[in-house]
């Protein structure tokens, strides 16, 4: 088979925006690439999270509990409180499909000094910063409810939505779906509820949309993927290296 430049990059792929961050992205020739992480059979994905975490802190006064009264703030039981007030409609286990929420992932510390790690997802970035802010409202009616305690938020970025880098190079996506066609099956689009190593890169320049593996039941004891699928893949692959070449687009790279 014919083709241009191929580069082929492995990565470990994880999905809190930390599997690029060493990746020398400078000795990458490819104008595009597609990654290898999906769902079921046929599926393409463009679109994912908007992702951030807010890592919460909350410092208390300690004293001796026999003579508490009135002096102690509790920093353990401030950051259950916190935690409590999530919105619980706003939840992974109350939302699907362009849903965002929050989601509390670590709480530990001592009466003393507690913190809270919470996962803010959406795929709007305007729907992150009302988060933020939300986040704040309870720091304040935390510290109400506990005076002389503190709570500090410090949010970090993780990844952003690839969708509007790939909305900039249409050809990309279109030559998936064309790959996808001719190896026998009708592309199904969806939105990744999630993140992928592919969302990092396009921010770096290198759109990156998705391609299907057949994976299931991800992030479970019992997650597990189809040989077939993955063989379907593969053609998807080799189809889009074809492709490429024929278009005269340059050379594009497989991670």
């Amino acid at each position: 088979m014919e083709h241009g430049g191929v580069e082929l990059v492995f990565t470990p792929d994880e999905e809190t925006g930390r599997g690029m961050d060493l990746f020398p992205v400078d000795k990458l020739n490819s104008v595009c690439a597609y990654t290898l992480d999906g769902d079921v059979e046929g599926t393409i994905e463009a679109e994912c999270f908007n992702a951030e975490k807010a890592d919460v802190s909350f410092t208390g006064v300690s004293i001796h509990p026999g003579t508490a009264r009135g002096g102690l703030v509790n920093a353990v039981a401030m950051a259950a409180s916190f935690a409590t007030m999530l919105p619980r409609n706003e939840s992974p286990e109350a939302t699907d499909g362009r849903y965002g929420f929050y989601l509390p992932m670590e709480i530990s510390g001592t009466h003393e000094q507690a913190s809270l790690s919470i996962l803010l997802r959406d795929f709007e970035q305007e729907e992150i910063e009302r988060r933020r802010r939300t986040l704040g409202l309870l720091a304040e009616a935390v510290q109400g409810q506990y005076p002389g305690g503190t709570v500090t938020i410090e949010c970090t970025k993780q990844y952003v939505n690839m969708r509007q880098y790939l909305d900039d190079e249409p050809l990309v996506v279109e030559l998936l779906e064309e790959a996808v066609r001719a190896s026998g099956m009708e592309p199904i689009t969806k939105i990744i509820r999630g993140g992928t190593d592919g969302a990092r890169l396009s921010a770096m320049g290198i759109p990156t949309p998705n391609i299907f593996t057949g994976g299931n039941s991800y992030h479970s004891r019992g997650e597990w993927a189809a040989l077939g699928v993955m063989v379907r893949a593969s053609q998807v692959v080799l189809h889009l290296i074809s492709l490429w070449q024929r278009k005269g687009a340059g050379a594009a790279s497989v991670d």
